[in-house]
């Protein structure tokens, strides 16, 4: 799959064009019922990931709008991308607009990975300036350019009719490819890098100073454990990435000999799994999903509760009046 919008080809959804290894029916079958699975469990659990911020109140924070917006980017994935692949994989067709979804959605992935990083960057070397520098202002105007930058980046190629021929279209792949995923990749790990050793010597300075009921380094360890939840993010995200960059250098260097099936079909994997990891991650790792899920759950099980005891109650009488007019 190239990133950057080819009208002529696509080297993930249509494998047979360009010298790329023919789609195989009897492989593509089973691939495309995993592939229709896995893209619904991906978007499941994304939508669930959205609403619980949307009703649970206390996870109206800075930090979970970007996660909504993140998690809007990897449904969108599941649940635009899978059925374009599958379909356009079994017609041997691509339909022009295609190359443009692909570039916007897998944009899109990495300019919300990339704002997330920003946010935790500013709460832990900016502690006391977050909240004038992340207002909600600012914040929604970051989010929007997540959006609005992949897709202003995916039309471009329409300047010059996306003709694969021109040096323009060379240009423009090679910018996108190093513009604007591999850099931003190794800016990110940079600043994780350095996010954890900032966390680790505020640990360990709060910690030595804390002396009753370590409530600093509690708030300390919550950091701690944000930037973890978040650096596996990216983590996924960069592995999840790997094969994909080598199909784009691969295509841009005209060697889409080397691009074999079992790469095509692991990079949209890798691609899947990402997009289903995130979700589980904030939910089991990230400490406010985590609480909300486990009030949520214990709320619902005190009022299974206290309707059967409800049931109980109002059925005790009647059943001891039934029991006097059996007496009688």
């Amino acid at each position: 799959m190239q990133l950057a919008n080819n009208t002529s080809t696509s080297a993930l959804f249509v494998p047979g064009s360009e010298g790329h290894p023919a789609v195989n029916t009897t492989v593509l079958i089973p691939l495309s019922v995993t592939w229709a699975v896995l893209g619904l469990i991906s978007t499941v659990l994304n939508i669930i990931v959205c609403l619980i911020v949307m009703i649970e109140k206390r996870l109206w924070t800075i930090t979970n709008a970007f996660v909504v917006s993140l998690s809007m980017a990897d449904l969108l994935i599941a649940a635009a991308l899978i059925p374009i692949y599958i379909y356009e994989n079994f017609s041997l067709t691509q339909n022009p607009i295609t190359g443009y979804v692909i570039a916007f959605l897998l944009l899109a992935s990495i300019f919300n990975i990339g704002a997330v990083t920003y946010e935790r960057y500013i709460a832990l070397t900016r502690p006391l300036g977050y909240r004038v520098t992340m207002n909600a202002t600012r914040v929604a105007v970051i989010i929007s350019l997540c959006w609005a930058l992949p897709f202003s980046i995916s039309i471009l190629p329409l300047a010059w009719d996306a003709d694969p021929t021109t040096k323009y279209h060379k240009v423009y792949l090679i910018v996108t490819l190093f513009g604007f995923v591999l850099l931003p990749c190794l800016v990110m790990i940079w600043i994780y890098v350095r996010l954890l050793r900032v966390v680790r010597r505020f640990i360990s300075r709060s910690r030595s100073r804390s002396t009753w009921g370590n409530r600093t380094g509690e708030r300390a360890g919550n950091e701690d454990k944000a930037v973890l939840v978040f650096a596996m993010i990216f983590g996924m995200f960069l592995l999840s990435w790997m094969p994909l960059i080598y199909i784009n250098i691969c295509e841009i260097f005209d060697q889409g000999q080397l691009i074999t099936a079992p790469v095509l079909y692991a990079s949209f994997y890798t691609l899947l799994f990402n997009t289903i990891m995130d979700p589980l991650i904030y939910a089991f790792l990230k400490k406010d999903f985590s609480e909300s899920l486990k009030r949520r759950w214990k709320k619902e099980g005190n009022n299974n509760k206290r309707q059967d005891t409800i049931a109980e109650i109002t059925l005790t009488p009647s059943q001891s009046k039934r029991s006097s007019w059996r007496n009688s």
